[in-house]
């Protein structure tokens, strides 16, 4: 039972500290998906420009036909054709790709693709991410 206004003060102030603790929560994780959300756009717009102008060197990183991943590095590029190396390994989580893209994990082996083709795969998602060094 409250017997005078003074026992009704400490349960607003609790109530308000509550409320702004809950939205400046919300207001830091609305922040960082906007952030999260920038990048993901500005990575996607440079490695499009790196699909319509690869580079030897370019590592892209790829979804396997098993589901698993992997990387295949540039070896050359010529006007209308990409040649690459796959790695050797493969793993099944997307962040062991970089635990196995090392220079001895690639094979001695070329494959030669169109541009048109290397579009298709990053259209496609089958190449999901490129890095240049």
């Amino acid at each position: 039972m409250i017997n005078s206004k003074s026992d009704v003060q400490p349960e607003k102030k609790k109530s308000k500290s509550g409320l702004i603790i809950t939205l400046s929560i919300l207001g830091v994780m609305a922040i960082a998906m906007t952030f999260g959300a920038l990048y993901y756009n500005y990575r996607k717009d440079k490695e499009k420009t790196y699909i319509s102008n690869p580079k030897v060197g370019d590592v892209y990183e790829i979804e396997m036909r098993s589901g698993n991943f992997s990387t295949a590095k540039v070896l050359q590029v010529t006007q209308d054709s990409v040649y690459t190396t796959e790695n050797n390994l493969e793993t099944d989580q997307l962040k062991g790709i970089s635990e196995i893209d090392i220079d001895r994990n690639y094979g001695i082996l070329k494959n030669a693709h169109s541009r048109k083709e290397i579009e298709r795969l990053f259209m496609q998602d089958t190449i999901f991410a490129i890095n240049r060094n």
